[in-house]
């Protein structure tokens, strides 16, 4: 914290009489207008805060499941956006359209949350990638209009990565600026399990589908939300399971608390990999075998949301929603999406070096 300098007594009086007459000045000449603009300013980003250039691309090869990227690149220019923003959680600052640098950089393709994850959930993870020289590409789906469609997400997900990269490697603009070298897939939750899919981790689909089965406990978090639903995993599309495999252009993979861990694999020892688990790490032994893992006790799965809104937790509990979700404060989650960016960023430089 910066100190401030203590000139003594004498001054600090000068200083609160100086003070009580600027008050008295500004009631005078309109303090409503003054609260006003207090309130317009630090609800927008501040032009003098740089941040992550940011873009966006559709990719529309699949009518009934068009994806919304949000592509995020290295900048210095002035913040003049918020991405992901909405009443529970904050909005990132961004400078939409800002020039790209010179060169070739390396991709990272970005998937987040579970079932039913809000457009650019990840975007606080994607802009500090994109910030220590990167881009960040995540991928929006459409969220499941019901449970029984949600059964299908954990085929969709891999293949949306796969349909990211394809877009943004023949893109006449986004391709050149891409170093197909360095090619690496980072997701949280449901997103890392998807991850670890493209990255050539086999899922036993035999035990997926028994994940949920009553009587047992629970090997996914939606599996009461399925149930209450009336959605059964043993309703997944198997022509969907079968079609999951390695995408052979991914270097470099980095899963955050991946779902159904118990019934993943590893993936192939040429493409190197991040575990990171933030909280609990129950039933990650199933293909938590190889490459590094970094545990984060002190934290909670719910840290890889966004920072929230002083209104987020009331609006949580009046949605029938978990306040828990929002964590103990915004300090304490600023904290660990910093602790959590640079394991994610010195695993990147590594492997981009």
């Amino acid at each position: 914290m910066r100190q401030r300098p203590d000139h003594g007594s004498c001054h600090r009086r000068n200083g609160m009489i100086q003070r009580h007459d600027l008050q008295v000045r500004a009631w005078s000449h309109g303090m409503k207008f003054g609260l006003t603009l207090a309130l317009i300013l630090a609800a927008a980003p501040s032009l003098a805060e740089t941040a992550a250039g940011v873009a966006h691309l559709r990719e529309t090869s699949v009518e009934a499941r068009p994806l919304s990227l949000t592509v995020w690149y290295p900048s210095g220019a002035p913040a003049s956006a918020r991405i992901g923003g909405n009443p529970v959680f904050e909005g990132v600052p961004a400078a939409p359209e800002a020039p790209f640098p010179d060169g070739a950089l390396p991709l990272v393709v970005v998937s987040h949350g579970g079932l039913r994850s809000a457009a650019d959930s990840g975007a606080w993870l994607s802009a500090s990638i994109a910030r220590a020289g990167f881009v960040a590409v995540e991928v929006n789906a459409p969220r499941p209009e019901n449970a029984a469609q949600a059964l299908d997400e954990i085929w969709q997900r891999p293949r949306d990565i796969r349909r990211a990269i394809n877009l943004v490697l023949a893109d006449a603009t986004w391709g050149p600026r891409i170093d197909g070298r360095n090619l690496s897939v980072a997701g949280v939750a449901l997103g890392a399990t998807a991850a670890l899919s493209v990255a050539g981790a086999d899922l036993d689909g035999a035990r997926y589908l028994r994940s949920c089965v009553p009587g047992s406990p629970p090997e996914g978090p939606d599996c009461g939300w399925l149930a209450a639903k009336g959605a059964n995993l043993a309703e997944t599309r198997r022509d969907g399971l079968a079609g999951m495999a390695r995408d052979p252009r991914v270097t470099s993979v980095i899963a955050v608390n991946p779902e159904y861990p118990a019934a993943l694999g590893s993936p192939p020892a040429d493409v190197r990999t991040l575990r990171i688990w933030l909280g609990s790490r129950d039933g990650a032994s199933g293909g938590d075998r190889t490459g590094r893992s970094v545990a984060m006790p002190g934290a909670s799965v719910f840290d890889a949301f966004a920072v929230c809104t002083a209104a987020g937790p009331e609006i949580l509990m009046a949605e029938d929603g978990e306040a828990a979700i929002c964590g103990v404060s915004a300090e304490a989650r600023e904290t660990i999406h910093h602790d959590l960016s640079e394991a994610v960023i010195s695993f990147l430089e590594g492997d981009a070096g």
